[in-house]
């Protein structure tokens, strides 16, 4: 086991949602912007021994999608939700908490304005709950149970020690706060040992069940055919469903009509191209690698959606390679 001196802190400030998915190595995962408008976020994270506390912001709405680290069990709950959240077929509220199961897939949607902290352990830190169970044993419970109406008094402890150490100098986390986290795992053992022990009643799960296999499954197709011509009578007809059921499920998960959708994941993909400091990118390339034909309106909808334009993106990632931008 290491030291409780072992402690490690991080603050990153991220203007792409590429950057904020990755900053967080606990989760492989990534982050698709569906509101228009520059993207801001933010995460602090501090970790000792096997515990890790963690607050993100994100001032953009964003799609996630990935899956949790195998060897760590996280929690999450929002402190500020600007509306709904939808969490893997439920739509959930500020008082939700959520389960990110060990080497299970996850989706979340957040609003414009969401604020959230959580609080990672290893699996074993279960163990005094039922030692009798395995870990692969509180993986299905979690699994099967990744989500609870109510935070109690978990969530104020996680925002004031968080403040807290936000506030605190690099020295005196390191010397202090090690050893009063620990007090914070015990108290998270003992939250999920009651929400066990009493069933928390999770979030309403969304009114159809196939709703999230249906938009599933069509992200799927719209990711393989971003480059060329694609309807929604080509979804309805590839999935075998009808119009209302992909347009129902697509508002629940998403917040927006396939098409609109369909937009999001090209622009996406056009701005991981833009900044990804490859050289010889073109803007008019990238464009028609995405599906757009018109450059002007690719360029329209790019900074509409991103708050700058394409050929700005292009050149803020020429730095790192030191060429000069393309295009």
């Amino acid at each position: 086991m290491a030291s409780l001196h072992d402690t490690a802190r991080l603050l990153v400030h991220a203007r792409d949602p590429h950057e904020q998915a990755s900053s967080f190595g606990l989760l492989e995962q990534s982050y698709e912007q569906l509101s228009p408008g520059r993207f801001s976020g933010s995460l602090f994270a501090f970790s000792a021994n096997d515990i890790t506390v963690f607050q993100e912001t994100l001032d953009q709405s964003v799609f996630q999608t990935g899956v949790s680290d195998p060897g760590h069990f996280t929690i999450a709950m929002a402190c500020e939700l600007s509306e709904r959240a939808y969490w893997n077929g439920r739509h959930i509220d500020q008082d939700a908490v959520v389960a990110f199961t060990p080497g299970r897939e996850f989706e979340l949607r957040t609003p414009t304005h969401a604020v959230c902290v959580g609080i990672t352990l290893a699996p074993s830190a279960l163990h005094s709950l039922a030692p009798e169970r395995t870990p692969e044993q509180w993986h299905k419970v979690f699994a099967d149970h990744d989500c609870w109406s109510r935070a109690g008094g978990l969530k104020t402890a996680l925002q004031r020690r968080i403040a807290e150490l936000q506030q605190a100098d690099d020295d005196t986390a390191a010397a202090d706060w090690p050893a009063r986290l620990l007090g914070l795992r015990e108290l998270t053992i003992d939250y999920l040992g009651s929400v066990i022990e009493s069933g928390g009643a999770a979030a309403h799960k969304l009114r159809a069940d196939s709703y999230p296999r249906i938009a599933r499954r069509a992200r799927t197709a719209m990711l393989e055919r971003l480059h060329e011509p694609l309807s929604v009578s080509d979804l309805c007809l590839q999935l075998g469903c009808s119009r209302r059921s992909l347009q129902y499920a697509f508002e629940s998960i998403y917040g927006q009509n396939p098409m609109a959708y369909l937009r999001t994941l090209r622009l996406a993909a056009a701005r991981r191209q833009l900044t990804s400091g490859a050289p010889g990118v073109l803007v008019q390339d990238v464009a028609a690698a995405v599906g757009f034909s018109h450059l002007p309106r690719f360029a329209q909808a790019y900074a509409q959606m991103y708050g700058e334009r394409p050929s700005e993106s292009l050149a803020a990632s020429a730095p790192r390679t030191g060429r000069r931008p393309a295009g």
